[in-house]
Parts: C-alpha cells; sequence; structure tokens
C-alpha cells in the first residue's frame, strides 16, 4: 500500500512539473528583429553629420532598441509569474507594433503631403 501512495505522489509530481514547464513553454520573448527593417536590427548610436537621412534613422532605431531592451528586461525582472511574463511580453509587442504603425502611417502622410505639393506646382523644381 505504501508503495502505491509513494508511487501516485511521484506521479503527481511529475505532472505537476511537466504542466509547469509546458507553461514555461509558452512564454516567447518577444525579438527586436520582429519590430523593426533588418538593416537596422544592431543601430547603434553614433553621432549624425549634418543632414545624414541614414545616420538619423539608424539613431531612431538604436534609441527605440534600447527601450525595446529595456522593457524586456523590466518584464523579466517584475514578473513573478509565468502569466504575469507572458501579458508584459505580449504589452511590449503590443507597443513595439503600434510605433511600427504609427511610424509607417507618419511616413505615408508624409509623402502625400509631398506629392500633393508637387502636383499643385509648389516645388520650384518641378
Amino acid at each position: 500500500m505504501k508503495k502505491i501512495i509513494l508511487m501516485s505522489i511521484l506521479i503527481m509530481a511529475f505532472i505537476g512539473f511537466a504542466a509547469d514547464n509546458s507553461k514555461a513553454a509558452s512564454v516567447v520573448e518577444p525579438q527586436w528583429a520582429e519590430f523593426c527593417p533588418p538593416l537596422y536590427e544592431n543601430a547603434v548610436f553614433k553621432p549624425a553629420k549634418p543632414n545624414s537621412k541614414r545616420d538619423m534613422e539608424n539613431n531612431y532605431w538604436a534609441l527605440r532598441k534600447a527601450k525595446f531592451d529595456k522593457s524586456v528586461m523590466e518584464c523579466k525582472v517584475m514578473s513573478k509569474t509565468q502569466s504575469e511574463l507572458g501579458m508584459c511580453f505580449s504589452r511590449v509587442a503590443n507597443l513595439e507594433r503600434n510605433k511600427s504603425n504609427q511610424r509607417k502611417e507618419a511616413k505615408y502622410e508624409r509623402n502625400e503631403e509631398i506629392n500633393q505639393q508637387i502636383r499643385d506646382g509648389g516645388y520650384w523644381w518641378y
């Protein structure tokens, strides 16, 4: 009888351990590469040359990456359970997606504005 009880306790402990590990495996840490252009995955902040659009773009992505990394680290430190960690990672990912979408929309609107000015004759070189 003692063997059966001991065996059932071991099985229950194993099942509990396996269930706990499956929850841990389901939490996926967001990766920076999901949110930035491939050219700027490893961007590092550096002084921008005057009128250098590429340097300005690089610095934007470098600063944003630093904030992203800080947010992910805060999630890891502050979350006490796997579900909290998953929710925190989800918030960080959603925030980054929203930033990317807003940036795309702003660029589109700027380009449309420039195209409209060109069509209206607002630029002297056209």
